[in-house]
């Protein structure tokens, strides 16, 4: 179990015993990024995004289980900028924080890294980072999978933003997200701006979709506290491209937790799909466990 730490000097010490072949502060022309970079060195990679209070640690179970099951692929996770050990982007508007991470952060990371196309995989309002940076480099995604998307301010989104705020046990309630930062009040920072910023603005990301084809594997919980059910209806209705949705009746926001196999043979199902080249077929299913 990995824990989101308050002793940034314990946290530091054990980032520091990683390998550096697994875990590295890469230098990029959009800023210096903490990335997880395992699997085989080829250009094209499976790229994990993390939801907006995650690090590289939240996706490092799958990261690890992806390349046992495929080990010939490269597997890249990344801590957002202020986030993990990743520094928080400088100059950024407050308003700007998912274009930026999407259209500047991402691009960079891949071309420092050496990628020209990738699958993705993206947690919560990561899947946004995703879908945008899709949409604006077509040739560069081939599959998205996107697990209790966050893309759309509705009420709920709105509401619950404030009530996480507000509430005194916030940071006790983050303990449960399997992330380390070296600076959790940034995090915290980071992940708040981009989510008023979006409830200033809640149609940013989905009008931008109607171009997004890359082939889209949705994945929701049942019983999502975070109101995913109505974020996917409103990606339904602005993706035009593939799209399969599937709802795992016993999960909550964070099926890659709740049910980590499951969500394995979901993404792996996904990601060998060769039938799902082409097309705007809609497949609608519940998973029973």
């Amino acid at each position: 179990m990995l824990y989101f730490r308050q002793d940034r000097s314990a946290t530091a010490a054990r980032m520091a015993r990683l390998p550096a072949w697994r875990r590295q502060i890469v230098a990029t022309d959009a800023g210096s990024i903490d990335v997880l970079d395992i699997g085989k060195d080829a250009p094209r990679a499976i790229l994990l995004i993390t939801h907006g209070l995650g690090s590289l640690e939240s996706f490092q179970e799958i990261a690890e289980a992806l390349e046992a099951r495929h080990p010939a692929r490269r597997i890249i996770a990344y801590s957002r900028p202020g986030r993990g050990s990743s520094p928080a982007s400088p100059g950024i508007e407050a308003d700007d924080h998912l274009t930026h991470e999407s259209l500047r952060v991402l691009p960079a990371i891949l071309r420092a890294l050496g990628i020209t196309s990738a699958d993705i995989v993206a947690h919560s309002d990561g899947v946004a980072v995703a879908m945008l940076f899709a949409c604006a480099h077509p040739s560069m995604v081939e599959r998205i999978v996107a697990l209790s998307p966050q893309v759309h301010a509705d009420r709920q989104f709105v509401a619950t933003t404030g009530d996480l705020l507000a509430d005194s046990r916030f940071s006790d309630d983050i303990a449960r997200l399997e992330a380390e930062h070296l600076d959790p009040d940034l995090a915290v920072r980071c992940w708040a701006a981009a989510r008023e910023a979006l409830a200033a603005r809640p149609d940013h990301v989905l009008a931008r979709l109607a171009t997004l084809g890359a082939p889209l594997l949705l994945v929701q919980g049942l019983n999502d506290e975070y109101g995913a059910h109505q974020q996917m209806s409103a990606l339904s209705a602005h993706v035009r491209g593939p799209m399969k949705w599937v709802i795992l009746r016993n999960d909550g926001h964070f099926p890659q937790h709740d049910s980590t196999e499951v969500v394995l043979d979901l993404i792996c199902g996904h990601l060998e799909d060769i039938e799902w080249k082409s097309g705007s077929g809609r497949i609608r299913t519940r998973a029973a466990r």
